[in-house]
């Protein structure tokens, strides 16, 4: 229904492109020319969020008065959150995904070389939509989890208290390459033009 497929491994761009010709008047995002620059890149816009988040998660654990112990129940609770996290990953990219128009093919790969998972759409977007498209599973994933976290965390055990708030900067943290695209998007895209993904690379086009 939401023609959502995934893919698998990832070894080049003709499984993206498949035969597609890029537009003559399409202008390529200034990314670099692998995942790893948009990562440092991410990284760096990634800092005024999560400083703050990891700040005020120092201080709430400073005020609750609670003991960690490393024993098995803390290693259950890390494992179970593994497993989470793990699933997670699979849910930030379908997040993603339904924020592409519903009728276009979203397909999600696993890019083992680069150490990260992606979505790949080539349908136009407008700049407001794929900056909410980005955004979206860092928000729903990271950022408003924590803030639950941040409310309900002294009803937890201390070894819960710990784990699910490190998924929270898990999530959050995820999304480096996110930040990097609506950077790019901001500083980038004209107001009225379109963006899309052509092979591992994001272009604009009026």
């Amino acid at each position: 229904m939401l023609n959502i497929h995934i893919k698998g491994e990832f070894k080049d761009e003709q499984q993206l492109i498949q035969g597609k010709k890029l537009p003559v008047n399409a202008i390529q995002f200034q990314e670099g020319e692998t995942l790893q620059s948009a990562f440092r890149l991410g990284f760096i816009l990634s800092l005024p969020i999560m400083l703050p988040i990891i700040i005020l998660s120092v201080i709430r654990c400073s005020g609750i008065d609670k003991k960690l112990k490393f024993d098995i129940n803390f290693i259950i609770a890390a494992v179970i959150v593994i497993i989470i996290g793990q699933i997670l990953v699979y849910l930030h990219e379908f997040i993603h995904a339904v924020f592409y128009p519903k009728e276009s093919e979203k397909t999600i790969w696993k890019y083992t070389k680069q150490g990260a998972y992606f979505i790949y759409c080539d349908a136009k977007v407008s700049k407001t939509r794929f900056i909410i498209l980005c955004i979206a599973p860092s928000v729903i994933l990271g950022i408003i989890p924590f803030l639950i976290w941040y409310i309900t965390a002294p009803l937890f055990s201390a070894e819960w208290i710990v784990c699910i708030m490190v998924l929270t900067w898990a999530m959050t943290f995820l999304s480096i390459g996110d930040f990097a695209n609506i950077f790019n998007a901001i500083t980038q895209v004209p107001k009225n033009a379109k963006i899309f993904n052509y092979g591992i690379h994001s272009y604009w086009i009026k």
